[in-house]
């Protein structure tokens, strides 16, 4: 299928918790005729100048994106943020601080691993990371590859996963405090796949407190829910996005451009960014 109209706002990398390095998904968005992606690697910006590099070597639009981790009501709350400034000192103070409470949380969960008998070390779950923002997956890797457990999904379900022995509760923002973050970065912001477990009246809480638009076409959503959440959008005048959340392939599959996200949504938010903040991204 030609889909240089089509777009995929939801990627991650290996300098979160992706496989695949910002060039490789860039590469693959092009393999596939995508006109345009976002990196949106988890807490961190480090991996977004070597996809913008290579995509505008080879043809491919690339967003400025981040995925940043908040809590609200008990209740884990991603916000995807698109545009922003990524050398705002602001952001960039949010940014060295989510990345020492990923390591702190890390070392912790190592250490717990330890008192029940399983041997990591510091040392290879970064070198999983190769320097990027340490997670879960990370240690979930190293676990496989020293025989700990037979598959990814193991390490969660046992060890590491929310309640398991090892876990430790990760570092948080309010989600007010990352709209207010994005918007002093002068970025728009984006409730990530808000499934059932967020209500309308929450979301649309959180467009009182600076949400800019929802995600509406993700992997974990059906055609009722993407439909549904489309026409919340269309009712409170939100922007949209959506994408793959494509992870690289622990499953065996890459699921860059499978959702049909399309160009559109990109010039809209460049619409609302020039009437904003008077800049002027290209309209493609």
């Amino acid at each position: 299928m030609i889909k240089d109209k089509w777009i995929d706002l939801h990627l991650h990398t290996n300098y979160s918790d992706g496989l695949l390095t910002p060039s490789q998904v860039v590469k693959k968005a092009k393999e596939v005729g995508l006109k345009a992606v976002a990196i949106v690697d988890h807490d961190t910006i480090d991996g977004i100048e070597e996809a913008v590099e290579t995509g505008s070597r080879i043809g491919v639009e690339v967003v400025p994106g981040v995925e940043l981790s908040s809590q609200y009501n008990g209740k884990d709350i991603h916000i995807l943020a698109y545009y922003f400034d990524p050398d705002h000192t602001y952001l960039k103070r949010y940014l060295k601080k989510f990345r020492e409470e990923r390591y702190r949380r890390a070392a912790k969960m190592i250490q717990n691993l330890n008192r029940l008998g399983i041997h990591l070390t510091m040392d290879e779950v970064e070198e999983r990371s190769k320097g990027g923002s340490i997670g879960r997956p990370h240690l979930a890797e190293v676990l496989m590859e020293k025989g700990y457990i037979e598959t990814f999904q193991e390490a969660f379900h046992h060890y590491i996963g929310y309640h398991s022995e090892a876990y430790e509760e990760k570092y948080k923002i309010h989600p007010e405090e990352a709209f207010d973050l994005i918007s002093k970065a002068k970025g728009l912001s984006f409730l990530a796949h808000p499934g059932h477990f967020i209500s309308d009246h929450e979301i649309l809480s959180f467009v009182k407190s600076g949400l800019d638009g929802i995600e509406i076409i993700h992997p974990k959503f059906n055609e009722n829910r993407t439909q549904h959440l489309q026409q919340l959008a269309w009712d409170n005048d939100l922007l949209i996005c959506g994408g793959s959340d494509c992870h690289g392939g622990r499953d065996g599959q890459i699921y860059i451009g499978k959702y049909n996200v399309p160009y559109t949504v990109l010039r809209d938010m460049k619409l609302v960014l020039r009437k904003r903040w008077d800049t002027h991204p290209s309209t493609g």
